[in-house]
């Protein structure tokens, strides 16, 4: 029993089993149906069921719950049961509903992340990012907002498609913002309205893509990376001034 228990808690063992299980997930795509794949996933589901079992009874249930990958761990194996019973049950809408949980099982390859090199401190990175970036957030969701509702009073009619509730102007915006394809909003303005309405959607649009997608997504990204390496960037200082202390008790030496 022991050794059995010793093979589960291998974390070695363990990530081979996820990176099979992830494989088998992938290629299952292309075969729906099969009740081959959907037998080797509730084996490997089996497997995972046994690791947690070996894992609370080697450490208790208390050890076992204060580490985040556990808990991560076990709630995404809840979630998967459900598709053990899959292949022996009769596929009923009753059934169906329970069972359509069982696509949660793709959440078993997040499992990899507890194994990449330094994963630890990459979350503390971008959980301070976000903190720090917090105030950064919600100004551009504000803006955000407040631009989609000006939007919708003023071409709501005329572009209904994109600007007829603030629900659907707020995607329009978004979607300005992004870059990517949009003069097609300003375009069909322009089309559905006057020549003088046109010009002025096209230039109400292009100054809202140049604020918001370039300035403030840019300013985004470039508050959250500074936040994510302000450790690091800590760090150096921290070991500049180490170095520069050594340097001048070595000056006052000489």
């Amino acid at each position: 029993m022991e050794k059995i228990n010793e093979f589960f808690c291998n974390d070695k063992i363990m990530l081979w089993a996820i990176m099979l299980n992830t494989a088998v997930m992938f290629v299952s795509g292309f075969w729906q149906d099969s009740l081959y794949f959907e037998l080797v996933d509730v084996f490997f589901t089996l497997v995972f069921l046994c690791e947690a079992f070996a894992k609370i009874e080697k450490k208790g249930w208390h050890d076992y719950w204060k580490n985040g990958w556990n808990k991560f761990d076990f709630i995404v194996l809840l979630i998967a049961i459900p598709s053990v019973v899959s292949p022996f049950v009769e596929q009923t809408m009753t059934t169906n509903t329970i069972l359509a949980l069982r696509s949660m099982r793709l959440f078993k390859s997040f499992k990899l992340f507890h194994f990449i090199p330094n994963v630890e401190k990459l979350i503390k990175g971008i959980k301070h990012a976000f903190r720090a970036s917090l105030i950064v957030f919600i100004t551009f969701i504000v803006f955000l907002v407040v631009f989609s509702i000006f939007s919708s009073a003023i071409f709501g009619r005329i572009s209904p498609e994109y600007f007829g509730d603030p629900a659907i102007s707020i995607y329009s915006i978004f979607r300005v913002f992004s870059v990517e394809g949009w003069y097609e909003v300003p375009d069909n303005i322009a089309k559905n309205s006057t020549p003088f309405l046109g010009f002025i959607a096209r230039f109400y649009f292009s100054l809202l893509m140049f604020i918001g997608g370039i300035i403030g997504l840019s300013l985004i990204n470039s508050f959250f990376v500074d936040a994510m390496v302000e450790d690091n960037n800590n760090e150096v200082i921290e070991k500049l001034k180490k170095i520069e202390e050594k340097l001048d008790k070595l000056t006052k030496e000489i």
